[in-house]
C-alpha cells in the first residue's frame, strides 16, 4: 500500500475529539492543543483536520475562541468516511501499464491483475465501512 499516515493521524484527531467531548467538553478545541497532545506537526494537523472539514467529519469555528468540534457522532461515522476524507480520489493500487512483455498474454495478464487489485481494493472498502469510530473507543 502506498497510502500515507493521514489515515491513522485522521481517526486519532477524531478519536481523541469524540474523547473529549463524551468527558464533558463543549469548548472547540484548538489545532495546536490537538497537535501537542497527538504529536502530530502542526502544519499536518491543519491538513487532515481541513480534509475532515471538507468531508463534513468537523465543525470549525474561526477565532480566539475557535477550534474544532466533531460535526456528528462517533457511531455515524465509519473508517471509510475517514479514509475517503483524507485519501479521496486516490487509488489504493496502481497498475503499471508498461511492461515489457510481448504477446497475446500481456493483455491478459493486465486484466487479470486490474481485476484481481480492483476486488482487494472493494474488500478493503467494505471492510472500513464496517467498523465504526465508536467501536475504536471501547
Amino acid at each position: 500500500m502506498a497510502y500515507s499516515t493521514a489515515l491513522s493521524q485522521a481517526t486519532a484527531i477524531l478519536i481523541y475529539v469524540h474523547g473529549l467531548v463524551a468527558d464533558g467538553c463543549s469548548d472547540y478545541l484548538s489545532t495546536r492543543l490537538i497537535s501537542e497532545q497527538l504529536n502530530i506537526p502542526a502544519p499536518t494537523t491543519v491538513k487532515v483536520l481541513r480534509s475532515l472539514a471538507d468531508a463534513g467529519l468537523i465543525r470549525t469555528k474561526e477565532g480566539a475562541k475557535g477550534g474544532i468540534l466533531p460535526a456528528k457522532p462517533p457511531e455515524h461515522t465509519t473508517l471509510l468516511d475517514v479514509f475517503d476524507a483524507v485519501e479521496s480520489g486516490k487509488a489504493l493500487f496502481k497498475v503499471h501499464t508498461d511492461v515489457a512483455l510481448s504477446g497475446e498474454a500481456t493483455d491478459t495478464v493486465k486484466r487479470k491483475l486490474t481485476e484481481s487489485l480492483e476486488q482487494a481494493e472493494t474488500a478493503m472498502r467494505d471492510s472500513l465501512g464496517k467498523v465504526k469510530l465508536n467501536e475504536l473507543l471501547g
